[in-house]
């Protein structure tokens, strides 16, 4: 989007002279950078909710909370009313022309990857050496542009599609899609992207992994993988991407919330109930992010820190392990003027749960991390996150890209 036309500005609520003045001065500048990425789109109301203290708050940071949770709203808008729709890239009903450039060599490399998936031996961890379904080809890294995503699913087809997103969401741990999503902010849900079935194989019932994605949100993971992965790289190994990124923001709280868990199970692994209880601060629901890469670095985890993903049981005290771990939230964001009163979900979506890339092959260990639009409050923190380490984990130089 290379124009943003705003025709009426409504804005209600107590603080609605303040907002007036914001959204005069910052907003405009803060929707460029927002939508810099968003195809042409016509949206008929957009209406988003302000779910922060407003005096706490500087102007700058209310216009970037501002945009982008407008954003959220126009990628979400793919209900006919776009001129190129944004999402679902599924082909529509009509024969629209779509930019086919590159098109043949992407879905090439998407039916190898598929393939090597489907060969590889699901009950072999990573640990053995780096199958080629773990290594992602720089080529599917172009579906984060929408022209080329749009001409692949055209040539691929509904079915082949599905399950290209299906496997890629897995590999990246986007969560299968749902019926009814519910916004946190309580705005109207996204529409439903549509699915066709997977193809039939030899496999059994349907895992959560055979489930499929909605293509935004695959598609928004691999335009993030896309920031993330080294200019010169052929392959990103996907035992290096991890979800959790955003831990590192936390580390001043984190080795006494993991004391607190080994506390509570004195009969388990340490090793193991640390990296639970940091899962659990990333998404108390999610026991996968236990074998998240940067989850088993920061508890301690010794190399290789990609070994196979295990079966998870959720500890005995799981209900006192996430109640540490709010607490280990609140004390961030009571940091940040403007912010004490943020909800879990909200801290962790605009924080912690973010994705980046470990590299334990340097000394330190190096983690890219991604950017977040909230990451504007970083100098308020009065404590540095550029290298860092806990009493059990090895030295972490932490950078963040773009």
């Amino acid at each position: 989007m290379t124009d943003v036309a705003v025709g009426i500005l409504r804005i209600r609520g107590p603080h609605a002279g303040r907002l007036a003045r914001v959204a005069a001065r910052m907003l405009p500048a803060a929707l460029d950078r927002a939508l810099a990425d968003v195809d042409d789109v016509v949206v008929d109301r957009v209406e988003v909710r302000l779910a922060v203290d407003i005096d706490g708050c500087d102007d700058e940071t209310l216009a970037v909370l501002w945009a982008d949770a407008i954003r959220a709203r126009v990628l979400a808008a793919g209900d006919g009313r776009t001129r190129r729709p944004v999402t679902p890239v599924t082909p529509a009903a009509e024969h629209a022309p779509l930019p086919v450039t590159g098109a043949p060599t992407v879905l090439a490399a998407a039916r190898a990857w598929l393939a090597a998936a489907a060969a590889a031996d699901p009950a072999a961890g990573r640990a053995g050496g780096h199958r080629g379904a773990d290594a992602l080809p720089r080529a599917l890294l172009t579906l984060s542009d929408a022209a080329v995503a749009r001409a692949v699913a055209a040539a691929a087809g509904p079915p082949e599609w599905v399950a290209l997103m299906t496997r890629l969401g897995s590999a990246l741990g986007v969560p299968p899609a749902t019926d009814g999503p519910s916004p946190a902010d309580g705005g109207h849900p996204p529409a439903p992207t549509p699915v066709a079935p997977l193809p039939s194989g030899p496999t059994s019932a349907p895992t959560p992994d055979d489930r499929p994605r909605r293509e935004t949100e695959v598609l928004a993971a691999v335009a993030g993988l896309a920031d993330l992965a080294a200019p010169h790289a052929t392959a990103v190994d996907l035992a290096t991407v991890t979800r959790a990124a955003g831990l590192v923001l936390l580390y001043p709280w984190l080795a006494e919330h993991c004391r607190r868990a080994e506390g509570l199970h004195p009969e388990l692994d340490p090793l193991d109930v640390r990296e639970a209880a940091l899962a659990a601060v990333v998404d108390p629901d999610d026991r996968t992010l236990a074998d998240d890469p940067l989850v088993r670095l920061l508890a301690g985890r010794p190399a290789p820190i990609c070994a196979g993903p295990r079966r998870r049981h959720p500890p005995a005290h799981a209900p006192e392990v996430a109640q540490s771990a709010l607490g280990v939230l609140a004390s961030f964001t009571a940091l940040i003027p403007g912010f004490e009163r943020s909800t879990p979900a909200f801290i962790r979506g605009a924080w912690i749960a973010r994705r980046g890339l470990v590299d334990t092959d340097r000394d330190p260990v190096l983690l890219l991390a991604a950017t977040h639009p909230l990451d504007v409050v970083f100098p308020r923190l009065p404590y540095p996150v550029g290298l860092l380490r806990l009493p059990w984990s090895r030295p972490l130089s932490v950078r963040f890209r773009p």
